[in-house]
């Protein structure tokens, strides 16, 4: 086998970050490794857990006043000055989850308040769902750092809900998104990083689900309707089907191995060879998918990593901000059914994070993009599409060759 050079590989077990075996040798370090092989081709298990937050039991709660809440300016070393809206904890929501708070918080506003943020006081109406979706976009800081849903709260420590970032950037987003193909049934979009491909509750931003009729004015009653979904930083082609026939076969594909979705991806790291992580992934109700020890017996939800170019940060035209000799990788993965993050949640595991993925424990930063991850072809039966990312340029031109010559491949 060949690395990214086209040069056979060499074993040198020291750069490897986890166990591993393939065809020709096995490592053997401390730990356990699972490893599998399927007819000639060797993939490699990786295991990881995700520690939970730390949370305390409720207190028993008192009777007490009501909030009220004042706009404010607030800053943190952890944040810069941000203008919203900023209440303490009372003591009747001591031990409360942080989601829940939230419903106590917004429940009462003043009519200043009401009338600077309506829509963020509508959401106490529209349940906890929509209050959820505040923290997983990091609006909502308790003591001056991003809370997660579960976050239990204790008396006296200050919420602050974060100005919506989305209303002119997303507006701006959604003149971006196009029609990449439509053909027999079928249409494939693309969706620019920064927009969501479906309307969240409580988010008056654009989607590109909000625009599926106006670029598919011909399709079936009740259509079109989009087959699946991108994370709102990963851009690249969405699916929707444009009537009844156009979602069977897409459905009929995915379920015997017929979808073949191609993604580049930016990492951390530079690994040696080209490997699959095989891991299953728990996407239930969470906000970050756990991966568990055990592997998937199904290989339709495995991702295949391929090496496409190895890069230093002062190589990437200034989209990651590291140190320049900070190593990178760029990558094609290839999935047939998608998990919720499941590349994002893959890779990490795996020891090579997308490079700005913060939630899967990424260390370095991107500059104009949380992370880069692109979903450039899509092809099935009698349909294929295929677009690149706008930040590949920004890449030497034999990776940018590399990463359309795997896409096309």
């Amino acid at each position: 086998m060949k690395n990214v050079d086209g040069k056979e590989r060499r074993f040198r077990p020291a750069r490897l970050p986890l166990p591993c075996s393939v065809p020709s040798f096995t490592l053997q370090s401390k730990g356990s490794a699972t490893t599998s092989t399927q007819g000639d081709v060797s993939w490699i298990s990786f295991g990881s857990s995700w520690a939970s937050p730390p949370s305390s039991p409720g207190l028993p709660t008192s009777s007490v006043p009501r909030p009220t809440a004042d706009p404010v300016t607030t800053s943190s070393p952890e944040s810069p000055a941000a203008e919203g809206l900023s209440w303490r904890v009372p003591e009747e929501a001591h031990g409360w989850r942080l989601d829940k708070a939230l419903g106590l918080l917004l429940a009462v506003p003043s009519p200043e308040q009401r009338a600077q943020r309506p829509e963020l006081f509508a959401l106490a109406e529209k349940g906890l769902r929509a209050r959820r979706r505040l923290c997983e976009r990091s609006l909502v800081l308790v003591g001056g750092k991003p809370g997660i849903p579960g976050l239990k709260v204790r008396a006296g420590q200050d919420i602050l809900i974060l100005p919506e970032p989305e209303a002119e950037t997303a507006l701006s987003k959604a003149e971006d998104a196009e029609l990449v193909q439509e053909e027999n049934g079928l249409a494939a979009l693309y969706k620019p990083a920064g927009m969501h491909s479906a309307a969240l509750a409580g988010s008056p931003a654009p989607c590109l689900e909000s625009l599926l009729a106006a670029f598919l004015p011909g399709a079936e009653e009740g259509y079109p309707r989009l087959l699946n979904r991108l994370d709102a930083p990963t851009s690249g082609l969405v699916l929707a089907a444009c009537g009844e026939e156009g979602e069977r076969r897409w459905r009929r594909a995915e379920r015997i191995g017929q979808t073949d979705k191609r993604y580049l991806a930016l990492i951390e790291g530079q690994p040696l060879y080209d490997f699959t992580v095989a891991r299953r992934l728990d996407t239930d109700a969470r906000t970050k998918s756990r991966v568990r020890h055990s592997d998937d017996p199904d290989p339709l939800r495995h991702t295949d990593v391929a090496l496409l170019h190895p890069l230093t940060a002062a190589e990437t035209g200034g989209l990651v901000e590291a140190d320049g000799d900070a190593l990178l990788m760029l990558v094609g993965c290839r999935i047939r059914k998608g998990a919720r993050h499941q590349i994002r949640a893959h890779l990490a595991a795996a020891g090579h994070p997308l490079a700005g993925d913060d939630l899967y424990g990424a260390s370095l930063r991107c500059r104009d993009f949380p992370f880069l991850l692109h979903h450039g072809r899509v092809s099935l039966p009698d349909f294929d599409a295929f677009r690149l990312p706008i930040w590949l340029s920004s890449l030497p031109l034999e990776a940018q060759e590399r990463a359309e010559a795997f896409l096309r491949g």
